[in-house]
């Protein structure tokens, strides 16, 4: 059972003789110091918190541990599997670096021998928050592309694993056809998911992947192709 707050009149008598000379407080007198001190730290708990939570949710209070040694694992992704070879290797853009702040990343071009169907690719290792919510949707219809339809969820299957990721279409300069398809999707260590919230994982560090190549045809699904050769040589590459 609570206890009810103490009355200042009656703490006040116990400590100095009454002075009927005094006039009582009444309901509009102001609040006590106690009470503007209470109102104070309640605030500052409460801005304290909210500093903690989104520092959980921006990946700042993960675990120090060794993550750039599991980020550099990365670059043992091979130049040439299946019939996709490696033909041009980059790096973050030093504002997409910053913006990240990636433990490791890969960013390549592969081209597909029989079709000649070129692969822009970014394989990224960091902290949560901000691998999470920066998404194709954004950055590509900020450039000047726009969505076309909505994304829907394709699955690549590995002798291992059962991945999944968003595919979503954009059209490029006024036409009226779309004719770049973009795949992601996000990994905590196990298989790749079309994650609707990644920002929320129970989870310091995220995985990501994101390529971007021409629309899918009735015979060729370039985007498809290349995760089903490329996913068997990243699986232990990540934890």
């Amino acid at each position: 059972m609570g206890h009810a707050a103490p009355n200042p009149l009656i703490c006040h008598s116990l400590t100095s003789p009454v002075r009927h000379d005094r006039p009582l407080s009444d309901s509009n007198s102001k609040p006590s110091f106690n009470s503007r001190r209470y109102a104070v730290v309640a605030l500052l708990v409460l801005i304290v918190m909210s500093g903690v939570v989104h520092g959980y949710l921006d990946g700042r209070w993960s675990l120090a541990e060794d993550k750039t040694r599991l980020g550099e694992q990365l670059l043992e992704i091979p130049a040439e599997f299946g019939d996709w070879q490696l033909v041009e290797e980059g790096e973050l853009a030093d504002s997409a670096a910053k913006m990240l702040r990636c433990y490791g990343s890969v960013v390549r071009v592969y081209r597909h021998q029989p079709t000649g169907s070129i692969i822009n690719v970014a394989v990224l290792y960091g902290p949560r928050g901000p691998i999470a919510v920066h998404t194709p949707e954004i950055c590509y219809s900020s450039e000047g592309t726009e969505q076309a339809g909505k994304a829907r969820v394709e699955t690549v299957t590995t002798d291992g694993q059962q991945h999944h990721f968003w595919s979503v279409q954009f059209l490029e300069d006024g036409n009226p056809d779309p004719s770049l398809e973009v795949w992601y999707g996000w990994s905590n260590g196990d298989a790749f998911t079309a994650a609707d919230h990644p920002r929320f994982w129970p989870t310091a560090d995220l995985y990501k992947i994101q390529l971007a190549g021409p629309v899918a045809q009735s015979d060729f699904n370039a985007c498809k192709s290349f995760l089903a050769s490329l996913l068997p040589h990243l699986e232990p590459l990540i934890h």
